[in-house]
């Protein structure tokens, strides 16, 4: 949503509204001592429930007791949060938290410290923000181990803290709370966050609002206050431009109505044709706190799509279906992509592309092989030749085996054997150039083969068994290759042109994070929001296969290292 600057200012100050509130009167603290009680049981007259919630097995109020003993004992009994810049600087982080709805209990536990912050509690406040803290790193901790629950809506699961990680983390500076910010784009998000929870409910309730027709450019807009309304709210209408448009007798899509319709279009990822069909009708209608859970969760899984150091990054988001490549933190490249069909999923992981190959080879997929690949040689015995396709031995012995030899009536696709391998040519499924990286998936990113190049053109691309096929690999292998100081190595079309299969090993490898954002905040100040193509945004009946979410690193586990050192990556 957009704002204006006033409006942007206003917002993100709001996010520190619960802070600001529960920092004054630490002044009363500081005059009032250190005393040699200042441990856990000083919630003993206390009420406090979150703990049952965040930490099932604790048999105390916190979460951390013995830790905590020994923390405050390590600091002289002297309250830890006596400085405002820290309490600003942790309690949004607990508050994405909340928001996010991954930690069940996290709401209530900021409830329970705003509420000692009121009864001038500066003792208890004090001790269940440490415990808060402690439960925050765990929380982090196990989302860089086991990311899982931010795509299959099961709750995080916290791990007792040993007091060596605990320790790493103090004494408190506003640097260290900061190493665990999930993204650099935390305080925008958090922004809009506070807003849309702080707006009144979405008049467009989809149980009692319902559009009966595709409302044109021109057309007369059912429910049209509310619809300018809703649009107002998001940041599509100015405040006169809402006013004039709600002071009409009959609101039609036209003018800035249609231009508002066309930019709100845009940043949901629809065809910004300013026509209200029912995709556009069914983001209209989401409720806000919907929006709002929606963009704190992808703030999470922002943990895994960071920028990081100077060299060349390539960040794909499956959603949105793009690549982009970044230099020096910088834009410098991007790319459609087609990524997995929602049977057969594109693998999130991290890892980094060391090979470029011209005129690749294509070794087909155990999947597709048993589900594709046999069937069709069964039914057809022109199939093979027709795709230009060898049957090899083996992945070992690449030696051809005669298609003609094969009895193909008796052959069972789930035992057959054999491997298959497409020549290289225009037709080749990873059609001229392919970049392959270290995973354990067979997932790479390549070209397409010419005959399926009008796919490009469609607005959802989750059409691939996995594999991610880039738009313009072309020039993606022509920047990748101008990094690798090989002055004698011939030019990417040359190369292409040649027909002649080659493999280039990357002096400089390419980072790769695979990612799944469906939500983000983009510079000016708008929530982008793209379609859920796996359902990884709410629950759902079917589990999901944990390969596919569980985003290992193939490429260094120094990120992971760092944050759980309470250092900034």
């Amino acid at each position: 949503m957009k704002f204006s600057r006033k409006k942007i200012s206003t917002v993100i100050r709001s996010v520190m509204t619960i802070s600001a509130l529960l920092t004054c009167g630490s002044a009363v603290a500081a005059e009032s001592g250190a005393k040699a009680d200042l441990d856990w049981h000083v919630l003993d007259g206390v009420t406090v429930k979150s703990t049952a919630s965040l930490s099932p097995n604790a048999m105390t109020k916190v979460c951390n007791d013995k830790i905590l003993d020994a923390l405050y004992a390590d600091n002289n009994f002297m309250p830890y949060w006596l400085d405002p810049a820290l309490v600003n600087a942790i309690m949004p982080q607990l508050q994405a938290v909340a928001d996010s709805k991954t930690l069940p209990g996290m709401q209530q536990r900021l409830d329970e410290l705003k509420n000692l912050k009121t009864q001038r509690d500066e003792r208890g406040f004090d001790l269940l923000l440490t415990d808060t803290y402690l439960v925050y790193v765990d929380y982090v901790h196990q989302l860089m181990q086991d990311p899982r629950p931010l795509y299959n809506s099961k709750r995080v699961t916290l791990a007792p803290l040993t007091l060596q990680m605990a320790q790493s983390y103090f004494p408190l500076t506003v640097q260290k709370i900061n190493s665990l910010l999930p993204s650099s784009q935390f305080v925008p998000t958090m922004g809009v966050i506070n807003h849309l929870l702080g707006l009144p409910a979405n008049p467009l309730d989809a149980d009692n609002v319902h559009f009966d027709r595709i409302v044109a450019l021109g057309d007369t807009i059912p429910h049209g206050s509310d619809v300018a309304t809703v649009l107002w709210n998001l940041g599509y209408l100015t405040q006169p431009q809402y006013q004039q448009v709600i002071a009409q007798k009959k609101i039609t899509n036209t003018g800035v109505m249609n231009q508002a319709i066309k930019a709100f279009e845009t940043n949901y990822g629809l065809k910004a044709d300013g026509i209200m069909g029912p995709e556009v009708v069914a983001q209209l209608t989401r409720p806000y706190s919907s929006l709002a859970r929606i963009a704190a969760l992808n703030l999470q899984r922002e943990r895994f799509a960071q920028l990081e150091g100077d060299g060349p990054q390539i960040i794909v988001n499956i959603p949105d279906y793009t690549m982009t490549l970044y230099d020096n933190q910088k834009p410098v490249f991007e790319s459609d992509i087609i990524d997995g069909m929602p049977k057969r999923p594109t693998n999130l992981f991290q890892t980094y592309i060391n090979t470029v190959v011209i005129n690749p080879y294509w070794y087909v997929p155990e999947t597709i092989k048993v589900q594709n690949t046999i069937p069709s040689a069964k039914a057809n015995p022109n199939f093979l030749q027709r795709n230009r396709m060898d049957v090899i031995n083996s992945w070992s012995d690449r030696s051809v085996v005669p298609p003609s030899s094969i009895n193909w009536a008796t052959v069972n696709p789930n035992t057959f054997p054999h491997e298959f391998r497409q020549d290289p040519g225009p037709e080749n499924a990873l059609g001229r150039v392919a970049f392959l990286m270290p995973d354990s998936f067979s997932v790479y990113m390549h070209d397409e083969e010419q005959s399926e190049y009008p796919l490009f053109k469609r607005r959802h691309r989750d059409l691939s068994s996995g594999c991610m096929r880039v738009q313009k690999p072309r020039e993606m292998a022509k920047l990748i290759l101008s990094y690798q100081n090989m002055p004698n190595l011939p030019s990417v079309d040359d190369m292409i042109n040649s027909n002649k299969h080659r493999e280039i090993g990357l002096k400089k490898h390419v980072d790769l994070d695979v990612a799944y954002l469906t939500s983000w905040v983009t510079p000016d100040g708008q929530l982008a929001m793209r379609p859920d193509i796996y359902g990884y945004d709410n629950p759902r009946t079917k589990p999901i296969n944990n390969q596919f979410i569980s985003i290992p690193n193939y490429r260094t586990h120094e990120r992971i290292k760092l944050a759980l050192n309470g250092q900034s990556s």
